[in-house]
């Protein structure tokens, strides 16, 4: 394909028709001498192949003409320090990675001599500042953050063609990450989204360690989001049921303190507005720091304890009353799983007072006590069955999936170890594509 250095009495338009008439040629002609039973694959490989080639050349060949056009305009430019007018030093190649591939363009290249302040008038105007486009950085931060560096390089280039190194890919990420931060912070489309969507707000927390070169640290995580009651249940319906789908959410997390956590969730409960409007849920485990936090800034709300801890808790101390999968175990389990969604903690209290009178072997009673100990200190928060009967959510389902998707399944890799500041940002990016902001943020991104 003619390169527009070679061809400068053509259009940019008139290269194109002329390229992809060449183009089609070679198409057919590719296709025509496959062998038997092979040409719609002999066509889709050239067309892929060549067809990005012939993009890229146009595109290439479109901005050198859009350059070439604005600096035959603007003979003369001032230099922005002393007013001075800049001296014409020739022209300079530069190098742009695209989603095509590299496109190579040339520029004039001004310069302030009492300054010393050397420019390019094309630059800023069409957006040629950085080594890389919107295009490629896109596609780099999604790579990096849906599997390790080297693996995402390998996708670009077996998908695209595209020669991004692992490195190049991480730094790619590093770099995005403070740009989606500063979007999410001021963006008045995620705060919109979220005021209109429709539902009562609740709040989940949950933390995970993750291997940092400081040691294990724990990625403290919260979601924020907005969800329609359900049609109400009874308490032997409830693995049945189906909630209706979140309206609107926002995500963050970040290993830090829980103060400086703290601070980050006020952030986003004036964001959001949160507690102006409507009632809140929060739901979480039972680690302090949750709880914590949910009465630092809201005072008195709807808190619930995680179905799935309390059972959790419940299912460990059957093991040790029962052994594990018999019988005994599968009948207990049901017995006070239903009991502890009916009554709470008063549902459960004499049946593990009796339990404690009647074992003798000192495991036994440890665990039941401990069970005890547990249930009785989160009593408050075993309403499940007025909540069930609202129709509202009684698991943290949401965060305990944010934990293994939203940070476990790119930052808990094998053999990765992470700075505790690159996996902070890192943790921007994956809050973002979980929440379903991506596509809002590149379509602001510059």
């Amino acid at each position: 394909m003619p390169r527009r250095e070679n061809c400068t009495h053509k259009t940019a338009k008139e290269l194109f028709l002329e390229q992809a008439a060449a183009f089609f040629d070679d198409l057919k002609t590719t296709a025509e001498n496959a062998p038997y039973g092979q040409f719609f694959n002999y066509a889709e490989a050239f067309s892929v192949q060549q067809g990005q080639k012939l993009l890229l050349q146009n595109l290439e060949n479109l901005t050198q003409e859009g350059i070439d056009e604005f600096e035959k305009k603007k003979e003369t430019t001032l230099c922005p320090q002393c007013q001075t007018k800049k001296r014409h030093r020739g022209y300079r190649w530069k190098e742009r990675m695209s989603a095509l591939g590299i496109v190579k363009i040339k520029r004039r290249y001004d310069e302030c001599m009492p300054c010393r302040l050397p420019g390019h008038v094309a630059d800023e105007p069409f957006g040629l500042e950085g080594r890389y486009s919107k295009g490629i950085r896109r596609l780099a931060v999604y790579a990096g953050t849906d599997n390790a560096f080297r693996k995402g390089s390998e996708a670009l280039k077996e998908f695209l063609g595209l020669e991004l190194c692992p490195n190049t890919v991480r730094e790619l990420c590093q770099q995005e990450a403070p740009k989606m931060q500063e979007w999410r912070q001021q963006s008045s489309e995620i705060q919109k989204d979220f005021l209109d969507a429709p539902g009562n707000v609740e709040i989940t927390m949950d933390g995970t360690c993750v291997n940092t070169t400081c040691g294990y640290r724990e990625v403290k995580v919260a979601i924020v989001s907005k969800r329609e009651l359900g049609k109400g249940v009874l308490p032997k319906q409830w693995s049945k049921r189906k909630l209706p789908d979140i309206g609107a959410c926002v995500a963050f997390a970040a290993v830090e303190k829980k103060d400086r956590f703290q601070k980050r969730f006020r952030h986003w409960r004036r964001r959001l507005r949160l507690g102006s409007t409507g009632d809140i849920s929060a739901l979480g485990d039972g680690a302090a720091w949750i709880w914590n936090i949910v009465r630092s800034e809201f005072g008195k709300v709807r808190e619930c304890l995680d179905i799935y801890h309390a059972l959790e808790h419940l299912s460990d101390t059957g093991k040790v009353l029962y052994g594990e999968e018999t019988d005994a175990y599968k009948q207990w389990y049901e017995e006070v799983k239903l009991e502890l969604l009916q009554g709470g903690f008063g549902g459960m209290e004499k049946r593990l007072d009796g339990l404690l009178l009647e074992k003798k072997k000192r495991r036994e009673k440890e665990s039941l006590r401990n069970l005890k100990k547990y249930l009785s200190s989160q009593r408050e928060r075993l309403n499940y069955r007025e909540r069930l009967a609202e129709g509202r959510v009684i698991g943290s389902g949401q965060v305990e999936g944010a934990c293994k998707n939203l940070i476990g399944k790119r930052l808990k890799q094998t053999g990765a170890q992470w700075k505790v500041r690159r996996l902070n940002r890192m943790t921007i990016l994956c809050a973002v594509r979980y929440c379903d902001q991506w596509k809002n943020y590149w379509a602001n991104a510059k």
